[in-house]
């Protein structure tokens, strides 16, 4: 497997507990889920920085902001890679 695919698949993974993490924030179960519990602590090591460089209050919009970052380098390192 290459760099190149290996990256990728990392991001992807990233970008699909992000959004799980979005869905499931409203959805609201159970705050003692354990797949809850551990795609937050997933997520939370990309969504800290984020947060700490765009605090705002009462809204949360670092997943999105982080979503969409993850896909824009998906998209850099494909055409880097073609």
């Amino acid at each position: 497997m290459s760099i190149q695919k290996l990256l990728l698949a990392i991001l992807q993974m990233f970008s699909w507990l992000i959004l799980l993490r979005i869905l499931l924030g409203w959805v609201n179960p159970r705050p003692r889920n354990e797949i809850l519990i551990m795609i937050i602590r997933m997520t939370e090591m990309v969504l800290a920085p984020i947060r700490s460089l765009i605090p705002l209050r009462g809204i949360d919009l670092s997943p999105i902001l982080a979503w969409l970052l993850i896909q824009l380098l998906m998209k850099l390192i494909v055409q880097t890679g073609t």
